[in-house]
């Protein structure tokens, strides 16, 4: 029988593993587990890390999915953090107004005591140091350059000047400066443990942006920072949430190691895509594995196993987070779906 390393790595390489692994993104409800809250947990890499090696502990998941929220890039770069008790942080604020003021910041120093992403790759390295190759490490790189560039300009604004051909030019400076930002980040969390890194980039996904639009500023930068990382020997994931399948074809194109999906996609469809290219994570509803009962969520776990999983590069799991109340009965659920 496989450990969870091995089977995890298994199908990422393209083998047939002893069973269907499991990947939890369960950063948030790890919180509640171990008796936190996500103010106290997320800024704290110790208490980070307890969190996840509980949950795994008394879950049995494959893949860890270590992450600490998504507005660390941002307030590395110097926007002010809110944070909360139940629900992940958020930005005060956006800290420039157009495309050209990006050139007045700074590449983040991820070190910098007191920042999230201080404590990130503190957590990670704990985790790193006590669960070594048992369990496969997935420490993300938190958000892709579209989303950075959204949420330090403001979401609609930044759509909104994107309307205007004449910034793109600009636009794109802004998207290559945070990609760097996502490729020196996941060299960091691969110097402390990560077994695989990634981000999520969903502003540019289907559920805000056209096809054409990933095309433009979404594709092109994927694939300059996963190639980058692949000379580095650093894998990665891209988490889309929306239904992806109209970009699927782009996101395998990026030479991207796993694609993580959420319950909105053509299953069907996105398996015909990626073929023997690319492993799928997902897909299942988080709001059902919370709010659902625990035959509800192994039905729609069996559901995915069967259209996605029958010829190995699957993993499955939530297709995005798991809120901090999601009920452990569940999870089980989920875990017992794939055994």
């Amino acid at each position: 029988m496989m450990n969870s390393f091995e089977r995890v790595k298994a199908v990422l390489d393209g083998k047939i593993p002893d069973r269907v692994p499991v990947e939890l993104i369960n950063f948030i409800c790890a919180c509640r587990i171990a008796g936190y809250s996500i103010k106290e947990c997320f800024t704290d890499g110790k208490k980070l890390a307890e969190s996840q090696i509980m949950a795994q502990e008394k879950f049995g998941h494959d893949m860890i999915h270590l992450q600490n929220g998504v507005v660390g890039i941002a307030q590395s770069l110097g926007a002010e953090v809110k944070f909360f008790d139940n629900k992940c942080p958020e930005l005060a604020e956006p800290i420039i107004k157009n495309v050209s003021e990006f050139r007045k910041l700074k590449f983040p120093d991820f070190h910098k005591s007191g920042t999230l992403l201080a404590e990130l790759i503190k957590a990670a390295q704990i985790i790193s140091s006590k669960l070594g190759n048992k369990v496969f490490l997935r420490f993300d790189a938190e958000i892709g350059p579209f989303s950075v560039a959204a949420q330090i300009m403001g979401l609609e604004n930044f759509l909104m000047q994107l309307t205007d051909p004449r910034n793109w030019g600009e636009a794109k400076q802004m998207l290559s400066f945070c990609s760097e930002i996502n490729i020196r980040l996941a060299k960091a969390l691969k110097s402390v443990g990560a077994h695989i890194s990634g981000f999520g980039n969903s502003f540019v996904g289907p559920d805000v942006c056209s096809p054409s639009y990933y095309s433009h500023f979404g594709y092109p930068y994927h694939r300059y920072i996963i190639n980058q990382l692949k000379k580095q020997k650093i894998e990665m994931v891209i988490h889309m949430c929306g239904n992806a399948t109209p970009i699927m074809n782009f996101l395998v194109d990026t030479g991207v190691k796993a694609i993580e999906l959420d319950h909105k996609i053509n299953p069907e469809e996105c398996r015909k895509i990626t073929g023997g290219r690319a492993t799928i994570i997902g897909n299942i509803n988080p709001t059902l594995i919370c709010q659902g009962t625990p035959e509800q969520v192994m039905d729609e776990a069996m559901k995915s196993i069967t259209a996605l999983g029958r010829r190995g590069y699957f993993i499955l799991g939530p297709g995005c987070d798991l809120p901090y109340e999601t009920p452990d009965e569940s999870v089980y659920a989920l875990i017992e779906a794939a055994k």
